[in-house]
């Protein structure tokens, strides 16, 4: 075909006329569909030379010698032709060798000088053709042949014109593909078009941004695509995706389709790229898809499946995954804007559950359950569930728990029969009903599948059953899983995994889970607020209010802007065990009293599990009626469930609550052996504290020695050096441990005495004092008035001297053996 002028092709005009000006040679051109090649040889055919050609066939290909015969066609019937070119040409004859027919196809092409052979797009003639022209032109020497070449991308297996002088034709620049733009047409088409000139025709033809479906070009470039490698099809999608990909993802292709795919002009254009990427759209998003599961958690497989869903009209299949992958990323905007591109409500509720408001997760949770299927619909009742729970709205709780059962009458899946199970036992649990709650919660247990979440509300179901240490290990199961397959859930799985440890007086472990879960909380604030509580509680357990009150402070700016009541919940939890840890007790007291109005609403399971402190405040504040009721609640689940640990604390709180000192120290006697068989043993010391404080106070100062002795053992085993320490000073009350305090210091006071006079020359109050010993001020005031009179002192100051005095004196100096310990 005539095209227009050949503008920027000087050096290679001067090739061809030169070649035509001597009478004979050889020259290759080859480049991407378009790019000129077909023009050089139609300025070559114009110098009026005799002239053989032929141009390739694709579909013709795979048939031997049939561009040869076409070439040969219009000579084969001359005078003298030798049989072996009328064979090739079709003419009959026997079938000759092949070196036979290379021999005389060399010697008719050199008889018919001067001639003018040109073959076009090469890269469709079949191999055998091909090879017999390839041997006559390196045969040229000294013969009036001149022979032009025209190669484009799509050539498979070994060439035969390797070798052969070749020229590439490079893209246009853009003073000389300026002139082909035809007039009042747009001069972005030359960045489109990138220096090709059949691209630059089209675009300005078409008006449009991609090649024309019915155009040239289009149906080239496909051919193209469709003749490379699969290594190399697969690295030109990658590259025409324009998807920030890795390096590592191209370099998987392999050396040899990178050349490949770069020699093919695929990539050599924006016109081309995005033609391509329509013509490919399905095939390039999967490759994408497969890159961005390659690339694991990264900003690349985020950026990689969001542009296979803008390739697609099955964007939710790639946009669900980019979101999800956002979110891993901590990058929880980004996520939720790919989300309502998607209308993917499930993910977009669990989002808002871990980070954002309760409230509004449940209604995108129960909104996505009312079009799911029921395995992907009980998933989403159990989020919503949890996002009553977290909020504390049982009533909405309950209401889903009826929306689950529904669902189990119509469907058999083990995720909807646990959701059904698990809802109606916690419903019936918070309701008290722990007849009823004890064997749905089992039968939760029976039918949870092995996997994450399933692993975690097992982990609930039989912490609810008092079940601590199989709670714990089901906690364990879904950490472990998290970690390899859903690292979205991990920061959840490991706030029940730290919660369970430290009920379960694990607190290095707890400590360990808890704060890995705060590590992995990017875009999870829900979660991070939860272990951050949950590394509060194990602090305050442990008496370490330093370490406590720096966890609080960090989790308070969440619970105050959302409404989070169960971490805030656990959060009062761990500040009542700071307040009875510094003795105020009334403080504690006021706390529970205020929890449901802080926390927004109830949150009764915490409230059952922290009724043991609820008894020690109301004890220590003289009010025990307050804990009655409570009590009766943690009575009435620990008989349900048959729990020891659960059973352990009611005996401690109705020791602590009992009047007669022989029934007292029966409950505390039974706790003690129940902690032993929960293997709790921090609750086990505290008991023992506990216990002993009691018979301390009825002046049964032996066998509180001997309590004591063993509950600071335990502490100081446990890293409890709080309570370790409080253990010890109740040890010097009841008059044990003779290496810190002897007769010698204040020869003429009883053990409490003692102490006391300890506890006023520390600063503390009479109140203060006894609130700490378990006893009315009235009685720290009396002893006070004996202490006075016994050491001759006329006031608390005289008294805290005379103290810091023997504390500061060195042995022998008449004042006392030994020093004297204010702690």
């Amino acid at each position: 075909m005539t095209g227009p002028p050949l503008f920027g092709r000087d050096r290679e005009l001067a090739v061809l006329d030169d070649l035509l000006a001597t009478g004979g040679g050889v020259v290759r051109f080859t480049g991407p569909p378009g790019i000129g090649k077909t023009r050089l040889l139609e300025h070559a055919a114009a110098g009026g030379l005799r002239q053989l050609g032929a141009t390739g066939a694709p579909a013709e290909r795979a048939l031997r010698f049939g561009a040869l015969h076409r070439f040969l066609q219009p000579v084969a019937d001359l005078p003298g032709c030798p049989d072996p070119v009328r064979f090739a040409a079709g003419l009959g004859g026997p079938e000759p060798g092949e070196f036979a027919l290379f021999s005389a196809v060399h010697r008719l092409l050199a008889e018919l000088g001067p001639l003018l052979c040109w073959a076009d797009d090469t890269q469709w003639w079949d191999e055998a053709s091909l090879t017999a022209l390839a041997f006559a032109a390196r045969r040229l020497a000294g013969l009036p042949v001149v022979m032009v070449f025209a190669t484009g991308p799509g050539f498979a297996g070994p060439d035969p014109l390797d070798g052969l002088p070749t020229i590439r034709l490079a893209p246009l620049d853009d003073t000389a593909a300026a002139n082909l733009l035809p007039p009042g047409a747009r001069p972005e088409l030359l960045t489109l078009a990138g220096g090709n000139p059949l691209n630059l025709r089209e675009l300005a033809e078409s008006g449009g941004e991609t090649l024309p479906a019915d155009g040239r070009q289009r149906t080239a470039y496909r051919r193209v695509f469709d003749a490379l490698t699969p290594a190399a099809r697969r690295f030109v999608l990658l590259a025409a995706s324009e998807s920030p990909l890795s390096q590592a993802e191209f370099d998987r292709c392999g050396v040899h389709a990178r050349e490949e795919a770069l020699a093919s002009g695929l990539l050599a254009s924006p016109v081309v790229r995005a033609t391509l990427r329509e013509d490919t759209a399905p095939a390039m998003a999967t490759v994408l898809g497969e890159a961005a599961l390659r690339a694991g958690v990264s900003e690349e497989a985020v950026h990689a499946f969001e542009r296979a869903a803008e390739l697609t009209s099955d964007g939710p299949q790639w946009l669900i995954p980019a979101a999800r992958g956002a979110w891993e990323l901590g990058r929880t905007s980004w996520a939720r804007q790919l989300l309502r591109r998607a209308g993917d409500r499930l993910l977009q509720g669990e989002i808002e559950l871990r980070d954002g408001e309760p409230a509004v997760a449940a209604h995108e949770l129960l909104t996505a359950a009312e079009s799911l299927a029921p395995s992907e619909t009980s998933v989403a009742l159990m989020l919503a569930g949890e996002a009553r729970r977290i909020s504390g709205d049982l009533r909405g709780f309950a209401a889903i728990a009826v929306r689950t059962a529904q669902l189990a009458r119509t469907s058999d899946a083990p995720g909807v029969r646990l959701a059904a199970a698990h809802t109606r036992g916690l419903t019936a649990t918070f309701s008290g009903r722990h007849e009823e709650a004890v064997p749905a919660l089992e039968e939760a247990l029976r039918v949870a599948p092995d996997d994450v979440r399933s692993q975690v509300w097992a982990a609930e179901a039989a912490l609810s059953l008092g079940r601590t240490a199989l709670a714990h290990e089901y906690a364990a199961a879904a950490v472990a899983r998290a970690r390899i397959e859903a690292v979205t859930t991990l920061p959840w799985a490991l706030i029940h995994l730290g919660m369970t440890a430290a009920l379960l007086d694990r607190h290095r472990a707890a400590v360990a889970a808890a704060t890995e879960g705060l590590a992995e909380s990017a875009g999870q604030r829900t979660c991070a607020a939860e272990n951050l509580t949950v590394l509060a509680l194990s602090a305050a357990q442990l008496g370490d209010a330093k370490a406590a009150r720096k966890w609080l402070d960090q989790a308070e700016p969440d619970l105050d802007r959302r409404s989070l009541g169960r971490p805030r919940a656990i959060a009062a939890w761990a500040e009542v065990c700071l307040d009875l840890a510094t003795d105020r007790p009334a403080e504690a007291l006021a706390r529970f009293h205020t929890l449901s109005a802080d926390t927004g609403h109830a949150q009764p399971a915490i409230a059952v599990l922290a009724t043991p402190l609820l008894v020690e405040a109301a004890v220590r504040c003289e009010e025990p009626e307050y804990a009655v009721r409570g009590l009766r609640v943690l009575d009435g689940w620990a008989e349900a469930t048959g729990s020891v640990q659960w059973r352990a604390l009611a005996q401690r709180c109705h020791g602590l609550l009992a009047r007669d000192p022989d029934a007292a120290d029966k409950h505390f006697t039974i706790a003690v052996d129940l902690h032993r068989l929960a293997r709790t043993p921090l609750e086990l010391a505290k008991t023992q504290l506990c216990q002993a404080m009691r018979l301390r106070r009825d002046r049964r100062f032996r066998d509180a020695r001997e309590l004591l002795g063993d509950a600071a053992r335990l502490f100081e085993r446990h890293g409890a050096d709080f309570w370790a320490g409080r253990a010890r000073a109740e040890l010097r009350a009841a008059g044990g441990d003779p290496a810190e305090l002897t007769d010698g210091d204040l020869p003429s006071l009883t053990p409490q005495q003692t102490q006391i006079s300890l506890l006023v020359a520390g600063g503390k109050t009479n109140r203060e004092i006894a609130r700490r010993l378990v006893i009315s001020h009235r009685t720290v005031d009396h002893h006070l008035r004996n202490i006075y009179t016994k050491l001759g002192v006329r006031s608390r100051v005289e008294l805290a001297a005379m103290l810091a005095k023997r504390a500061t004196a060195p042995p022998g100096d008449g004042t006392g053996p030994g020093s004297v310990s204010f702690s």
